[in-house]
Formats: C-alpha cells, sequence, structure tokens
C-alpha cells in the first residue's frame, strides 16, 4: 500500500518533493519522484511484495512510467501470460506485472486487474496520463483540473500542495454530508476538486480528458442450484479469495469483532496459514464491547490475539483523524478503526478485514427493515421529524406506523439519510435558500434504475459502500502506514453473490442466509447468532456525560456561528432533547461536531 499523486501539464520536481513528504504515513518504507517537461509522478512505498529496489517507484520501462496504490492478487498468472508474450522482468512485484501489461494491452490492462488500486501512468511516446482505479472503490484517487493543465493524488491534501489549486469550501456539499453522512462522489467537500469514480479510468492527453467505466456489478440472479451445492460453491469462493489476499513478503494479520463477516474471514485464512494468526479488536468502555466474542473466536482458531480496550479520551483524537480524513464523515468507527489501525501496525504491516459482507447479503438494518416489514396502512401523515427520534413506546409507534404506512423505498431512505426536515430545521435561512438540489435523491434515483428486492444491496454497494466503509478504512489504516485487504470484495466473488437468488441471501427478516451457511462451518454456533456486531461506540451516552458539555461549548462558540450555516440556538435544543432522555440524537449530533471540527482543522486560519 503506497502514496501516489502527480501533474500533467505546468509542475516541478520541487512539488513532488513536497507531496512525498506529505504522503509519508501512507508508504514509509521509501519514496521517488520522476518528470519530464509535460508531467510528473511522486510515489511513497509501504513494501509489501518484492521488498528490493526492484519494486521501487515511480517504475520506468520503454517511455512508460507508473505510479500505483494498492495490491493485485491476480499478479501471478499474467506475469505468466506477459512471460509468455516474450516480456522479461527484474522482480517479481505487481508493479512490474501492470507496467508490462500496459506495454502489451495498453489501457485494457485495467480490466484484466484483480485486486484494490489506484493507478496514475505516463505515456511519454503518446503524451497521455491514464488514471484507474479498481472496481468497488477500495483505493482513493482526487483529481483537480487547472487552466494549464491536472494534478491527482491519493490525498486531497497532496493536491492543495500544488500552486495552482485553491482551498474553497463546496457549500452544497455540507447539505450533502448532512443528508448522507458522507460527501457523495464524484464531488469533494472542496470546491474543483473531485474524486474518480470506481471502476473507471480517466484518459488526459493535449488538455482534454474522457471518463470511461470498464465494469459494472450486475444483479442477474442467474445462478441456480441446490442450497447445498451452492454453499459448497461459497464456500471454495471464500477459501480461494482469502488465498489470494494472503501473497505478501510480510506478515499478515486481522482485525476481529466477534461478527460473522470478520470472524468468517480469520477462520479460513488461519486454516490457510502455517503459523498462527494474529488478530486484533477493540471494545470501549460504557458500551459498545464487544471483546467477549472476539475472544471466542480467536480460541477457536487459535489466533494470538490483542485487544484494547478505548475511553471517552479518544474523542480528544478527533483534529487528528480529520487531517488525515479530509472530508467530513459521520460514521463514529472512525475513532475505533483508527485505534485498531493503531493496535494492528505496531505488530504487522497488513490486515485482512471482514468488509463487504453486509451489502450483498442484506446484513444492514436498513435494508432488513425495508424489506421485512409489510405495508397495511394508507400513507399516514407525517409532519416534522421529532417522531424519528422520539424514545420510548410512543416513539417506537409512530415509526412503526410510517413503516406499516409507506413502501419499501420510503423505508430504506428514512433510516439510511436524514430527512430534509430535520436538515432545515438546522440552517439559516441564507443558507437554506441557497440550496438547490435535495442530496437524497441520489439515493432515489439509485433505488429506481435498479430492480426487484435487491435494489438495497445495489445501492449500498454503490453509494454507503465506497463512499462510508471504504473510504473510513483507508484513511484511518493508512494514517499507520497498515494495509487493509478485504477478501469479501474480491470482485469475482462479488459477481457471483449478486447472481444468487435473493431467496439465497435474505431469508426471514435476516441477512447473510448462504452466508450463515459456510459460517457454521468454521465458527462456534453462538457466534452466528443474531446480535448487534462491529466496533461501536456508545457515543450517544457519551454525549449525556462530559461528552456533551464540550459539545454545548462548541456550539456556543463564536467559530460555530460565524460561518453562517446553522443556528446555534436549534443546534443547542437538539442537545438539549438528547440530554433529557426523551429522545436518542447522538449520532445527529455526533455529525454537526465531526463538521464542526472539520472546519475548525481545514479553513480557519
Amino acid at each position: 500500500m503506497c502514496g501516489i499523486a502527480g501533474y500533467v501539464g505546468p509542475g516541478n520536481q520541487k512539488y513532488l518533493q513536497r507531496v512525498t513528504q506529505l504522503l509519508q504515513h501512507r508508504g514509509p518504507d521509501a519514496s521517488g519522484v520522476w518528470n519530464d517537461e509535460n508531467a510528473g509522478l511522486a510515489h511513497t512505498r509501504l513494501s509489501i511484495q518484492d521488498l528490493t529496489e526492484a519494486g521501487a517507484q515511480p517504475m520506468l520501462a520503454h517511455g512508460v512510467c507508473l505510479s500505483f496504490n494498492g495490491e493485485i492478487y491476480n499478479a501471478p498468472v499474467l506475469r505468466k501470460l506477459l512471460i509468455e508474450a516474450g516480456h522479461q522482468f527484474r522482480g517479481h512485484s505487481d508493479t512490474e506485472v501492470i507496467l508490462r501489461g500496459y506495454l502489451q494491452w495498453g489501457k485494457d490492462v485495467i480490466p484484466r486487474l484483480s485486486g484494490m488500486f489506484a493507478i496514475a501512468l505516463w505515456d511519454e511516446k503518446q503524451q497521455v496520463m491514464l488514471l484507474a482505479r479498481d472496481r468497488v472503490g477500495i483505493k482513493p484517487l482526487f483529481y483537480a483540473r487547472y487552466k494549464h493543465g491536472m494534478v491527482f493524488a491519493s490525498e486531497i491534501k497532496a493536491i492543495f500542495a500544488h500552486e495552482a489549486i485553491k482551498k474553497r469550501l463546496n457549500r452544497p456539499m455540507v447539505d450533502a454530508y448532512m443528508a448522507l453522512g458522507y460527501v457523495p462522489r464524484p464531488h469533494t467537500i472542496f470546491e474543483g476538486v473531485q474524486m474518480l469514480l470506481p471502476a473507471h479510468t480517466l484518459l488526459w492527453q493535449g488538455g482534454d480528458f474522457s471518463l470511461e467505466p470498464y465494469w459494472q456489478l450486475s444483479d442477474s440472479h442467474a445462478i441456480s442450484g441446490s442450497e447445498d451445492d451452492l454453499v459448497n460453491e461459497l464456500d471454495q469462493r471464500l477459501n480461494d479469495a482469502v488465498a489470494s489476499h494472503l501473497l505478501a513478503d510480510v506478515d499478515i494479520g486481522a482485525f476481529l469483532s466477534g461478527g460473522v463477516d470478520s470472524s468468517l474471514i480469520c477462520a479460513i485464512a488461519a486454516k490457510q496459514m502455517d503459523q498462527p494468526l494474529q488478530t486484533f479488536t477493540i471494545g470501549f468502555e460504557g458500551g459498545g464491547d464487544e471483546r467477549g466474542w472476539a475472544r471466542t473466536v480467536a480460541r477457536h482458531i487459535g489466533s494470538q490475539h490483542r485487544e484494547h480496550v478505548a475511553g471517552l479520551d479518544l474523542v480528544e483524537k478527533l483534529p487528528q483523524l480529520l487531517r488525515h480524513l479530509e472530508q467530513p464523515l459521520f460514521d463514529n468507527s472512525i475513532l475505533p478503526t483508527f485505534l485498531v489501525s493503531q493496535v494492528a501496525g505496531e505488530h504487522v504491516k497488513v490486515v485482512l478485514a471482514g468488509d463487504g459482507g453486509d451489502e450483498p447479503f442484506f446484513g444492514y438494518e436498513w435494508t432488513r427493515r425495508a424489506l421485512s416489514l409489510p405495508r397495511i396502512l394508507p400513507a399516514l401523515p407525517f409532519s416534522g421529524w421529532k417522531w424519528g427520534y422520539r424514545s420510548g413506546a410512543l416513539g417506537l409507534l409512530q415509526r412503526t406506523l410510517f413503516d406499516v404506512s409507506h413502501g419499501e423505498d420510503d423505508r430504506y431512505l428514512r433510516r439510511i439519510s436524514t430527512s430534509q426536515a430535520f436538515r432545515h430545521a438546522l440552517y439559516t435561512d441564507a443558507y437554506r435558500t441557497s440550496l438547490q438540489e435535495e442530496p437524497v435523491d441520489l439515493l432515489s434515483r439509485a433505488l429506481i434504475s435498479a430492480t426487484g428486492d435487491a435494489r438495497f444491496a445495489c445501492t449500498d454497494l454503490a453509494y454507503y459502500l465506497p463512499e462510508d466503509v471504504l473510504f473510513k478504512v483507508d484513511r484511518m489504516s493508512m494514517a499507520h502506514g497498515l494495509e487493509v485487504r478485504v477478501p469479501l470484495l474480491d470482485h469475482a466473488l462479488l459477481e457471483w453473490e449478486m447472481s444468487l437468488p435473493v431467496h439465497m441471501r435474505f431469508r426471514k427478516g435476516r441477512g447473510k442466509y448462504l452466508l450463515r451457511k459456510v459460517a457454521a462451518r468454521y465458527l462456534p454456533p453462538e457466534i452466528l447468532k443474531p446480535r448487534k456486531q462491529g466496533f461501536t461506540i456508545p457515543i450517544g451516552q457519551w454525549l449525556r456525560g462530559d461528552l456533551g458539555h464540550w459539545a454545548e461549548a462548541l456550539f456556543k462558540s463564536r467559530q460555530f456561528s460565524d460561518r453562517g450555516l446553522f443556528e446555534p440556538e436549534h443546534v443547542l435544543s437538539l442537545l438539549r432533547m438528547h440530554r433529557s432522555g426523551d429522545y436518542e440524537l447522538g449520532h445527529r449530533i455526533w455529525s454537526l461536531i465531526v463538521l464542526e471540527m472539520w472546519f475548525r482543522e481545514w479553513l480557519d486560519e
């Protein structure tokens, strides 16, 4: 895993040297730069495969220069094909496979790659810059155009190191963040800076550039067969995916939350390794502690297990986390992900993670609830937003009435986004009237474009997974120079899963039907029982204690008021409602805390 950056157009080696310093946390082992009169590339290296100089980057051959971040899991297969075609290799890195593959197949090398990647490649003869990003968006790549060229990088901070790119707030994206919990691609929170879409290439030539998709995930329901046969095939495909992700010249560990996904990945990896797997987990004071489940799995698979307990002082790291995130992200699991990455990074360079099991298998609460509840009443009028957060029996009744009087899409959207009524109640008049688009429409259009019950899985895979889950994992792990691999997002495995009938993925209100059948072969029965899973923080409880006093001071500050986005008294009323116990608004208040702290880290002088 590494950091990449570069430019096409005016630039110099001084800029390239600056960005290697800014991206050193992504690749602490080595760095390198290359440039000619028309383009430049920079690279910081986390050495995983071919630890010798033969794997150093930027890598140059026959007028083509490459800077690459990621891992190509089918590199051995491609290497064999290229050798048969007459290519000679200096080392055994996957970087050289990409470079030789481009010399053989041109940009058609990209769809041949299986793995996670962000690629920048300069073809000096053709005067072409090719950027590419992996299929599901595991690795990030940002770019910004300016008058005479383009600059790009793994992280936005490296783009701002270029003198032509200025730091300006993309104001409509504040509302998008409040609605979705993340800034939706291709936009960023910064005006003029965009994210390259997953499964896309960007081709720059002569001042013009084109964006092209090279892969699209379909939901064909084409697979049929007996349940036993499908369980056996999924078992084999999972083993194949994990085996490919164990390719490395350094030690590999794994995140272990005690949930089905991470536990299954750890169990399969432990069987395939010739030494004990190192596993890592996090617990929290005051709730969200699943260390007991993780210990059960660790004992069962014989892993070398380490755990850490975090308290409220973890919130003090928020400014540091936001420097790495670069964009506001509502997901409070950024905190444990940062900490578990720090713990793991002290022992290994690579870990496996269980991300990617919820999306195709309807594992999230919002997808399960959308599909499980019947619509038995005509649409009832629901005004305002307080009913959505009221505690106790009355709140539960109101939300249930909404569910049974609305269709599946409305139930899904209510849970995965924040209502316009809630957001607009907090905004100043000036900011509210400046808004022209409703961010939640993005998800509505995604649901419409998909078909059948699987439209929820497709929408989760297209938006929540890359913009929240994978974004968070990349930034929090790379802050510690730790590579995270996600076998469940192997694209061939994902294609197969999405071709399964829905009843093999979701049944009787529970997701992961077929996945649990496989997991039963590897894990203790108690791990498979329904329960809350993952690295979770008791943020609501903390806000009713000392964290609430700190948040109150934050929202009363002059800085918060002067931004002209939120009415401070309206935000403070949320805090009072939450602290009364009559409403559960912890996550909504947390999103405002993150946003204000982001402003202080990134835009305040």
